[in-house]
Parts: C-alpha cells; structure tokens; sequence
C-alpha cells in the first residue's frame, strides 16, 4: 500500500530541520542517498526526469511536505548527475 506524501517526504524535512539546527545553509543531496537514506521508497520516475518536480510551488504536497515546511528550497536541480541542492531560505527556482 503507497504511503501518504506526507509520510514519505517528512524524514527528508526532519533531516533538512536537523541540519539547520546545525548551522547548515545548504545542502546537496544525490538521489541515491534520498531513496537509500532519507525517504522510505524511491523517488518517481519524473523526480528523474523532470526538473520541474523539483520546483518550489506550495501547491504540490511533495515540496510542502519535503523541505518548504522546514524553510528549505531547491535552489539547484542536476538531473544528469542525479543531485538536488537544497538551500535554507533561498528564493525558489
């Protein structure tokens, strides 16, 4: 059975919360370490293929759920390299 968005993508804000604890401002996660690290299944397959899954829109449940709420935002998308940066406070993409 699919997990509710918010289920998925609250370990990735907790962790984006625990780094500005931290002091951290920025971040770049690969996509493997999300899917093996942080978020309990793989990301979809347009997380892959479509920058625009990545955009800083609070209308899409993922991006709420996964880093606005903590106050983060995609400041940069590789989709080749398979990263995503993630800054504290940052004006949206």
């Amino acid at each position: 059975m699919p997990q509710p968005v918010e289920q998925m993508y609250a370990p990735l804000a907790a962790y984006l919360v625990a780094q500005a604890a931290a002091g951290v401002r920025r971040v770049t996660l690969s996509f493997g370490t999300l899917e093996g690290t942080l978020l309990p299944r793989s990301l979809p397959a347009a997380a892959r293929a479509q920058r625009r899954w990545w955009h800083n829109g609070g209308r899409t449940a993922h991006a709420w759920h996964g880093w606005l709420r903590a106050g983060w935002r995609v400041a940069a998308v590789d989709l080749a390299a398979a990263t995503v940066t993630f800054e504290r406070g940052a004006a949206p993409v």
